[in-house]
């Protein structure tokens, strides 16, 4: 009888040892997570262009475009107005922007986002301006207004990408061809759309030129050479209304 006592003695005595080790884990493992600090994983959102300029950092803007924004555009040998945007930013911003003009004559949003990699984004620009819809609308090429908005998006997505630079939207200049005009619009309308994605804005220098047009009695054979793009005088007002927009709804915003 003893002996039978004594065994369930040891039998109890191991299985208090087991669970109080199992107890001494538990607390442990409490212990140990109430003394882990609590990481909250905050994601810093990127700078943009507006504010990188108002804090006196360095940044970059790339003027992607056709022949109106290309450097060549205008035959007198006079500035257009991505030159007299450069000396007005450079007064302004004294030694704190760089400008790259990456327009090409002749070109569609077709032949843009083929050189993306080699004229845009090897500069890691903070701003990228894109002008284009004459020549797809209207030149040779004749592009589908479809392809052109794909194109386009695809543009502004691979640019974006990085999350480091921002897209701002020049749509172009109407012509003095109503026909022609008619013929734009599409193309005008999935401009506009792109800016409806973050960091994407629009300057509709197309309504703003048509605006004035009308309301102003603006003469459009005054600013347009060859029926379809801005000369000396075209160029100095598209870069008069750009200024306007950068210092109203852009840069200060």
């Amino acid at each position: 009888m003893l002996k039978k006592l004594i065994y369930l003695l040891i039998i109890a005595l191991i299985f208090i040892v087991v669970a109080g080790e199992k107890n001494l884990n538990s607390v442990k493992l409490s212990e140990e997570v109430a003394f882990l600090p609590t990481i909250e994983k905050v994601q810093a959102e990127p700078i943009g262009f507006s504010e990188k300029l108002a804090a006196g950092n360095p940044v970059t803007i790339v003027f992607l475009g056709d022949y109106v924004t290309s450097a060549d555009s205008l035959p007198d040998g006079h500035p257009n107005h991505v030159s007299l945007l450069t000396e007005w930013l450079d007064e302004k911003y004294p030694e704190q922007i760089t400008v790259i003009n990456a327009g090409m004559n002749a070109n569609t949003v077709s032949h843009m986002k083929e050189r993306i990699a080699s004229d845009v984004l090897t500069h890691a620009p903070d701003l990228v301006i894109i002008s284009a819809g004459l020549n797809d609308a209207l030149g040779d090429w004749k592009i589908p207004v479809e392809e052109y908005a794909k194109n386009y998006r695809l543009i502004v997505e691979e640019i974006i990408a990085n999350g480091e630079t921002e897209v701002l939207i020049r749509t172009p200049n109407p012509t003095t061809s109503f026909k022609d005009n008619l013929k734009m619009l599409p193309y005008m309308r999935a401009s506009s759309k792109l800016a409806s994605q973050d960091k994407v804005y629009l300057f509709d220098f197309y309504q703003v030129m048509s605006n004035d047009v009308h309301t102003k009695k603006i003469a459009q054979t005054d600013l347009i050479q060859n029926k379809l793009y801005p000369n000396t005088k075209g160029q100095a007002y598209l870069f008069g209304e750009f200024k306007n927009y950068l210092t109203t709804a852009f840069i200060n915003q």
